[in-house]
């Protein structure tokens, strides 16, 4: 599972593509979006529910005389400043926004006299352990809190705490700067003497949602990528104890101190190869992690503060990067070539550090984060002060996990210094003792004699037999794909309070069901040959297809009602000339199979959905507007029966009523245009459509589903078209092309230019594909498709799975070989940020495919639905072979 949708700026997007380098406090749109990592923060957070990981802690030990009332001037200065600190999220659509609260909210002061207590100490321990374990609200807010503790008159401590989304390591820094600065200020009356913010946070996100786009974001996923790509996503380490199903982090840590003259070597063998202390350290560290694994290829996280705007240097915020290193050690090298390596591994990462880690585990599968981390300190920060007070650092939140090991190093004086923390549900103190002392024994043996070959090091590793590694290791194969548990585990790490599943009739939580369902084994469905055409028949007549004249039946027509076969000749042109002719030819062209086809008319939009002819209300957050039931071309497998079987009486007329419909349901925040196809229609009679929508406040984006940009690109030629979406832009609300490019072969060069052209004016594109057997059931097809739409710009939406429509039922695939198809998609798409879901469009709301388990039933969830409270829930049935459909599966 990937993050939630977002829908990036409009008009603010081209505006600071333009500004490649600077952050400027552009005008911002009406919803302000998150940051890549405030995403991925709030995403995680929505599913398992916050955790002590998520949480930035600042505790201050502060002796002497205190001003409380220049202290709480400070803090209610300090959310003032930082626009941040008073940010709360709102959601609409399913999509996040930054919502920020006026700059005199303040930040109120909770207060403990623990004067007269009789263990003050302890009740102290006791408030921090509770103020270290609450978690945020993070729609309600505030996301900062603040606790005095007073022991004594002249002896307090202050204890802030902040959540991840709006705060990060070097921002406690800066928040101790400036609220000593303030506290001051406070105390004296006066002004203080801080400089003034050029950006905001949200400035920040603007910028990068405009910044990493198209080319940059290609870019730099080209370096990201290959770092993951291959690797597994379990570093086996030994542990002292099994995984736990929930991850647990609570941790510890261990403390060395690599001496003088061993630094100094290092530093010296740093220079002769031309490496900086860093990349020593880090090669040195991969050599203990590869011998404790036995891999000769792994990934280290590196994080870095990722303030390289000066414009936002003083900001607080959530801005450090985690980037993956990716250190080879195959071939049994040198300890000199593996200092090679790793120099050669980690410039890239620190020139393309924009892209968020978390962004680029996206891009992979299965998405991972690093095992392991290193961290490098080279100028600890300086210790603050507060006028007429002791201030003494607290470690508070020390013994927080979010890794098997986390090693932080920094150099003081003239030694290196480290810290390696570890997770105790893994690891006890003694193995990591150990651990610090093979990579003290491992820089050891580098400064020694650099010309040693990495698995002969002899340093003691003998107690870990079942670790024993060759002179020459071979590559231990990759564990066995999964699917169910990394979507329910894994990869969202949910909490089993917020996402229930339900299995038979029982109700399971996430750990339940991941013992009860494991990953199938490869699933393999022989690909279908297209049928050959059927020879003449008696009384026939001559009919033009695609691929010319053919005879059929004017009863086999009548009986089918398949009256429309029309292809544009742009279309034809083009998928004669890709190359892909004999697929493509079987998304126009009527067939016998067609004639003859058990389908039923397709019912999936309708039953109870329509509220007014033309405007169905399936989905809470979305309005469906059918406005015409004419296509640039007809489709044979299109989803509705009005394109397949008659004329549509549905299509809507009285836009006065949709509109007041919309109005009086707020939950409806978006609008899809559709029918048929909306941009076969003028655009003055679109304008008219938009006179209805585009006052009504909550609308936040206006979207158009076409295939026009396949069968008819001239379309886009028209003068008008940019001005229609350009006000839709004006009014504050995205403008949205949804495409169904369902084959690479569809895109075409004028395509292409076309979508590239309206990107830049602030449209944006979605695509949605439907799985076609005969067409694109080959997940290398369907990989190279979402490949080129991320390449132009349109980010992979939906694979839908086709549904039994009249007269085109043979187009379906079933839902077995679509999960193969689905995995199949993810393993090719190691450079292309993964969006797409796999979808079923039910009348009971949209529906993603998860996994066919190994206890024989599908799972699914809820993506979409009327009633909000099943978005989410997950669901199983039990497969029955063949089936192409949610009603084809038995329930129970």
């Amino acid at each position: 599972m990937k993050l939630a949708r977002t829908i990036p700026l409009n008009a603010a997007d081209a505006a600071v593509s333009s500004a490649v380098l600077l952050i400027e406090a552009l005008p911002r749109p009406s919803r302000v979006p998150l940051s890549l990592p405030q995403q991925r923060l709030w995403f995680l957070s929505h599913l398992k529910g916050g955790s002590m990981a998520d949480l930035i802690y600042v505790g201050l030990r502060l002796r002497g005389e205190l001003d409380e009332a220049a202290l709480q001037s400070a803090l209610d200065g300090l959310v003032a400043r930082h626009e941040v600190l008073r940010t709360t999220f709102g959601v609409d659509d399913g999509e996040p926004f930054q919502r920020i609260g006026p700059a005199d909210v303040g930040l109120p002061l909770k207060r403990d006299d623990l004067t007269a207590a009789a263990d003050a100490e302890a009740i102290l321990a006791e408030l921090m352990r509770y103020e270290e374990q609450a978690g945020f609200d993070l729609e309600a807010g505030p996301l900062i809190r603040a606790r005095l503790s007073r022991l004594a008159e002249d002896d307090h401590m202050l204890l802030i705490v902040m959540h991840h989304i709006v705060s990060d390591e070097p921002s406690r820094e800066i928040l101790i700067r400036d609220l000593s600065e303030l506290y001051a200020a406070a105390r004296e009356g006066s002004a203080d003497r801080l400089p003034r913010l050029p950006v905001q946070y949200a400035d920040y996100a603007i910028w990068q949602r405009g910044w990493l786009a198209g080319e940059n974001l290609e870019r730099q996923s080209n370096y990201r990528l290959p770092m993951l790509d291959g690797v597994p996503a379990v570093l086996e380490l030994p542990t002292d104890r099994p995984r736990p199903a929930q991850q647990d982090h609570s941790g510890s840590y261990v403390e060395f101190v690599l001496h003088e003259p061993l630094s100094a070597q290092l530093k010296a063998l740093s220079q002769r190869n031309g490496t900086t202390l860093f990349v020593t350290l880090l090669a040195g560290w991969a050599l203990v992690l590869a011998r404790l694994s036995g891999r000769n290829e792994l990934v280290i996280g590196t994080s870095s503060a990722n303030r390289t705007h000066s414009e936002i240097e003083g900001l607080i915020g959530c801005f450090v990067r985690t980037s993956a290193l990716r250190i080879d050690l195959s071939g049994d090298p040198t300890l000199e070539t593996l200092l090679e390596r790793a120099n050669a591994a980690a410039p890239g990462a620190q020139d393309d550090q924009d892209l968020p880690f978390e962004q680029a585990v996206e891009l992979v599968d299965p998405p991972h984060k690093p095992e392991v981390i290193l961290t490098w300190e080279n100028n600890p920060g300086q210790a603050a002060e507060l006028p007429g007070l002791e201030l003494e650092y607290v470690g508070v939140g020390d013994c927080v996990v979010q890794h098997a090991l986390a090693l932080n190093l920094s150099e003081i004086g003239e030694v290196i210094c480290g810290r390696l923390i570890y997770p105790t549900s893994l690891f006890e103190r003694s193995t990591v003792e150990r651990f610090v002392s093979y990579l003290q024994q491992a820089l050891s043996q580098m400064a020694a004699d650099p010309r040693q070959r990495v698995w002969s090091v002899a340093f003691l590793l003998a107690e870990e037999r079942r670790f024993a590694v060759e002179s020459n290791p071979t590559e231990k194969a990759s564990p066995q794909d999964s699917w169910v548990h990394e979507l329910l585990g894994a990869q969202t790490e949910r909490d089993p309070k917020t996402i229930e599943a339900v299995y038979k009739d029982q109700s399971l939580s996430d750990g339940e069901l991941k013992v009860r369902v494991t990953a199938a084994a490869p699933l393999v469905c022989p690909f279908q040959a297209p049928p050959t055409n059927s020879a003449p028949r008696p009384d026939t007549t001559v009919m033009n297809f695609i691929e010319g004249p053919r005879v059929v039946t004017e009863g086999e027509l009548q009986a089918s009602s398949i009256m429309r076969y029309h292809v544009t000749k742009s279309y034809r042109e083009q998928i004669t000339n890709s190359g892909y002719y004999e697929q493509l030819k079987y998304i126009v062209e009527p067939s016998f199979q067609e004639f003859e086809s058990p389908g039923n008319l397709d019912t999936s939009g309708e039953l109870d959905n329509t509220v007014f002819p033309g405007f169905q209300h399936k989905y809470a957050q979305t309005g469906l507007l059918l406005v015409t039931d004419r296509c640039a071309s007809y489709c044979r497998y299109c989803l509705r029966k009005r394109l397949v079987g008659k004329d549509s009486d549905e299509i809507a007329a009285d836009f006065a009523q949709i509109g007041q419909y919309i109005r009086d349901h707020p939950e409806i925040t978006n609008v899809l245009i559709t029918g048929g196809d909306p941009l076969v229609l003028s655009t003055a009679k679109l304008d008219k459509m938009l006179d209805r929508l585009l006052p009504i406040p909550h609308l936040d984006s206006i979207r158009f589903g076409t295939k026009t940009l396949a069968y008819q690109p001239k379309r886009f030629d028209d003068p008008a078209l940019p001005a229609l979406f350009k006000r839709i832009d004006e009014a504050g609300k995205a403008a949205v092309i949804v495409t169904h490019f369902d084959h690479i072969g569809e895109i075409s060069v004028k395509a292409e230019h076309k979508v590239r052209s309206l990107r830049a004016q602030g449209v944006q594109f979605l695509n949605q594909t439907v799985l076609l057997a005969k067409v694109n059931d080959d997940p290398e097809i369907l990989a190279a498709t979402f490949a080129k739409c991320h390449q132009i710009g349109i980010r992979p939406y939906y694979l839908f799975q086709a549904r039994p429509v009249k007269g085109a039922s043979h187009f379906q695939v079933s839902l077995r070989r679509g999960i193969e198809i689905a995995r199949g998609i993810n393993q090719r798409l190691s450079g292309i940020q993964k969006t797409f879901k796999y979808i079923m469009s039910h009348h009971t709301g949209k529906v993603e495919v998860l996994d066919l388990g190994a206890d024989g039933r599908i799972y699914m969830r809820y993506h979409q639905n009327k009633s909000p409270e099943k978005i989410g829930k997950i669901f199983s049935r039990p497969h029955l072979e063949g089936a192409c459909w949610l009603d084809d599966l038995p329930e129970g």
